[in-house]
């Protein structure tokens, strides 16, 4: 199983998104990245912010877990609220293979073609569906497309 940390960055009531392009179809990540051996969950979403983003970021809570199951590779996905200190993100095109980088009006999330499937969700949250506790969305069932 790949565990993979996420951040949700929200500035000015846009959600930061990396762009991926598959054939002519983009697909929307929020940053982060897969967790190394021995790696805390905290220590690689800054760790992938900082080499793919060029950003430093704090990392606060959970907001949703939930799996996703393709082409045999199960990834639970950990997504935290996180906050970017001062800069601007900046695309480190050598350590990813995302295409750019984009700030989602929130009110574009609910359409958006997000990965993990999230978008509904995150939609709550960001319009003030704030809970106490991390969500477990369970196994995503989404489109996958390589």
């Amino acid at each position: 199983m790949i565990i993979r940390p996420s951040g949700v960055v929200v500035r000015d009531r846009h959600l930061l998104v990396m762009c991926y392009q598959y054939g002519a179809r983009d697909r929307f990540n929020l940053p982060g990245g897969n967790l190394e051996p021995g790696e805390e969950l905290t220590a690689c979403l800054m760790r992938e912010f900082a080499e793919e983003l060029d950003l430093e970021i704090t990392v606060g809570e959970l907001l949703f877990c939930a799996e996703t199951v393709a082409v045999e590779r199960h990834v639970l996905h950990l997504v935290f609220h996180t906050v970017a200190h001062s800069g601007t993100p900046c695309l480190n095109s050598a350590q990813t293979r995302a295409v750019r980088i984009e700030w989602l009006p929130i009110e574009a999330v609910v359409a958006a073609p997000l990965y993990p499937g999230i978008a509904s969700a995150l939609d709550g949250w960001l319009r003030g569906d704030h809970q106490t506790a991390p969500r477990y969305l369970g196994r995503l069932q989404q489109e996958w497309f390589a």
